[in-house]
C-alpha cells in the first residue's frame, strides 16, 4: 500500500464498500433506462432489444445516444466515461501485476519505471490478438473463462489462509499496531464475516459455477456460434492457470525451505517468516508504544 502505516483503512473499506454499491445501483439505473428507450423507440420487448457483450457498449449504446436530445453532448460523456473506465482499470491491473513482479524480485523496486514499461509492452503484444479479423472472439473467449471459477478458488484460498491460519486474532493485532481502535460490535461483524459468510458464500457461488456451466459462445455472429472442443480446452487451460500457481508452490516452498535447512514441520510451514511485519524503520514510522505481539497460530 502507498498509504501511511496508520492509515485509517478501516475508514477506508467501509467508505469504499457503500461506495461500490451507490454506484452499481447508479449504474444499473442508467443502463436499463437506455434499454428501456430503446425498446420502446423498437416497438420490442427487451429481451428482444439487446444482449449482453461488447456490443452493449459499443454498438447498443451508441445508437441510442444518436436517438437522445444534443446527441453530441451525450456522445461525448458516454465515450469520456468509457475512457476513464478503462485507464482506471489498466491502473489497477499494472499495478498489481508490477507490485507482485518487485515483491518476488526486490532487486527491481530500483526500476519500478522499467518495471512498468515491459508489463505494459507486454500486455499490448499480447492484446493484439484482440485487434485481428478474429479478435472479438478471442476477446469473448478470455472474457469468458479468465476471471471465472479460478479466481473464486483463490479467493476461498486467500480468506481460509488468512483467517483460519494466520489466524484473526493477528490480524485484530495488526489493525492495533495501526494505531485503529474498531468497536466491539464491529469486530463481531468482522468474524462472522471473515469465519463464516465470506468462506460460504464463495464455496456457494463456486457449486453454482460448476453447475450452470454452459461452454463458451460468441453472439456476434447471425446464430449463436458455440466455440469448438479445442478452444474450450484453451479457456479451460487459462482458468487452470492461478490453481496451478497454488498447486505448485506449496512444494516448491517446501523444498526451498528443506535446501536452506530451515524447519519443514507443519507449524514451521504455516508460520509468518521473521521479517514479516511492518517495516517500522524503512518507512520511517515509531514503533507505537505498547504495541502487542502476535499470538500463536491457531
Amino acid at each position: 500500500s502507498y498509504n501511511r502505516f496508520n492509515n485509517n483503512c478501516y475508514r477506508d473499506a467501509i467508505l469504499i464498500a457503500f461506495i461500490n454499491c451507490a454506484t452499481s445501483i447508479f449504474a444499473g439505473f442508467v443502463v436499463f433506462s437506455i434499454i428501456g428507450f430503446m425498446a420502446k423507440q423498437a416497438g420490442l420487448e427487451i429481451p428482444d432489444v439487446i444482449q449482453g457483450g461488447p456490443g452493449l457498449v459499443f454498438i447498443a449504446y451508441p445508437e441510442a445516444v444518436t436517438q437522445m436530445p444534443v446527441p453530441q453532448l451525450w456522445s461525448i460523456l458516454f465515450f469520456s466515461m468509457i475512457i476513464t473506465l478503462g485507464l482506471d482499470s489498466m491502473f489497477t491491473l499494472t499495478e498489481t501485476i508490477t507490485t507482485a513482479i518487485m515483491d518476488q524480485f526486490p532487486m527491481l523496486r530500483n526500476h519500478k519505471g522499467k518495471v512498468a514499461i515491459c508489463s505494459g509492452l507486454t500486455g499490448f503484444f499480447l492484446g493484439l490478438t484482440m485487434c485481428t479479423k478474429g479478435g472479438i472472439f478471442m476477446f469473448e473467449l478470455i472474457d469468458w473463462y479468465a476471471a471465472a471459477w479460478s479466481l473464486l478458488i483463490c479467493g476461498i484460498t486467500e480468506v481460509i489462509i488468512t483467517v483460519y491460519v494466520y489466524g484473526h486474532r493477528n490480524i485484530f493485532v495488526n489493525i492495533q499496531e495501526m494505531e485503529i481502535n474498531l468497536p466491539k460490535a464491529m469486530k463481531y461483524y468482522f468474524l462472522t464475516t471473515w469465519k463464516v459468510l465470506t468462506p460460504l458464500s464463495l464455496i456457494f457461488i463456486l457449486l453454482l459455477k460448476f453447475v450452470d456451466y454452459i461452454p463458451a459462445y460468441s453472439t456476434n455472429t447471425q446464430e449463436k456460434y458455440v466455440f469448438p472442443d479445442a478452444v474450450q480446452c484453451l479457456g479451460w487451460a487459462m482458468s487452470l492457470v492461478p490453481v496451478v500457481f497454488l498447486i505448485v508452490g506449496a512444494p516448491l516452498e517446501y523444498y526451498k525451505r528443506k535446501s536452506e535447512g530451515k524447519s519443514t514441520d507443519m507449524l514451521s510451514l504455516l508460520s509468518p517468516s521473521d521479517e514479516w511485519g511492518p517495516s517500522f524503520v524503512k518507512n520511517g514510522v515509531k514503533k507505537p508504544a505498547g504495541q502487542p505481539e502476535l499470538v500463536e497460530l491457531l
